[in-house]
């Protein structure tokens, strides 16, 4: 005799405010809203459960020709290293717009207070994700990711500043035009 399989409510992707896992991918994005939009999706899930996020966006869309979906994914391994590292403090996310002219690119930093890398573990972020430990794969794979978008993903670290990952993307030209 078979065991009756448990009855269980469909899951709906935008009751719970994931709908952006969802949809087509997009090559010209709002920074600003697939930042909101990750830290919305991993509030969802509980994984920021106790983390304390500062949000610094600007008014004005933030323009990257760039996938959506790499950078949704560049996102997510950031903010969960973010909460990982940061040790009961907060994090805090700065996102800066391009110039006018394409010129310079969109830009965003988080800062992690009280978190830090060795030498040695910072080198390993640049080199594989192998050579890294887990709290700092997460990073390693995002540097990997930032690079495959034509981005750059540096890392500074200290004592009394934290830990501080700084994003650009590709510049997405003259965009007044």
């Amino acid at each position: 005799m078979e065991a009756a399989a448990p009855h269980r409510a469909p899951f709906h992707a935008r009751s719970a405010g994931l709908s952006l896992v969802d949809g087509p991918d997009v090559l010209r994005v709002d920074v600003a809203d697939v930042i909101q939009g990750a830290v919305e999706l991993l509030l969802a899930t509980r994984r920021l459960h106790g983390i304390q996020f500062s949000l610094e966006l600007p008014e004005d869309p933030v323009p990257a020709n760039v996938s959506h979906r790499r950078l949704q994914q560049v996102l997510l391994l950031l903010l969960a290293h973010a909460a990982d590292a940061a040790g009961g403090q907060g994090v805090r996310v700065v996102v800066d717009s391009p110039d006018d002219f394409g010129d310079l690119p969109p830009r965003f930093q988080f800062h992690v207070a009280g978190a830090q890398l060795s030498p040695r573990e910072l080198q390993a972020v640049f080199l594989s994700p192998m050579l890294v430990g887990p709290l700092h794969r997460k990073l390693a794979r995002a540097r990997e990711l930032t690079e495959s978008m034509g981005g750059t993903l540096a890392v500074a670290s200290d004592a009394r500043e934290g830990l501080t990952v700084t994003v650009e993307l590709p510049a997405p030209g003259m965009t007044s035009w």
